[in-house]
């Protein structure tokens, strides 16, 4: 199979259509031995800054995730596309923000299965994610690290502001 070069505006245009085809996704964080702890979340943009990549999520703040999150600061979000035998991970810094009437202005009513008080929930934050770099891997889209695909397209945030390619 012959990957096919693409340009970061293309490998960020299709990063984001991935992403948004995808309802969950797995949140990775360092535990404190050095070791990785994975699970699923429901991310959602309530923006993406135009070019900004800030994904956020709801989760307990008396969590081991949001005890990891603060402690490392980082965290990665993968997500799979099994139609396209596609991967997108972002990479980035992670905060979390327990701010009552950010939680309040982002709630979904979905949440409250998960927190019956709502927003009022002081248990109830928002990790927010400000991604800093991109990898992805498109099998049916011959997107990935050339000549022969054995690494993922990476991109990663520059200095500037903007995207480079990491890889080609």
């Amino acid at each position: 199979m012959q990957f096919e070069s693409q340009t970061v505006e293309q490998i960020l245009q299709l990063a984001k259509d991935t992403t948004a085809k995808v309802s969950n996704c797995w949140v990775v964080t360092a535990d404190q031995r050095g070791g990785a702890n994975a699970r699923v979340v429901q991310p959602f943009f309530s923006r993406l800054d135009q070019d900004g990549w800030v994904v956020r999520f709801l989760t307990s703040g008396s969590s081991r995730k949001a005890t990891e999150i603060a402690s490392s600061g980082r965290i990665t979000l993968g997500y799979q596309y099994d139609p396209e035998q596609a991967y997108v991970a972002l990479i980035g810094a992670a905060t979390i923000v327990d701010d009552r009437g950010y939680v309040h202005d982002n709630w979904r009513s979905e949440w409250n299965a998960f927190f019956p008080k709502g927003p009022s929930d002081l248990d109830a934050v928002i990790v927010e994610v400000t991604v800093e770099r991109i990898e992805m891997w498109n099998l049916m889209r011959k997107i990935a690290a050339l000549p022969n695909g054995l690494r993922a397209a990476t991109l990663q945030r520059a200095e500037s502001g903007g995207w480079q390619s990491l890889y080609g």
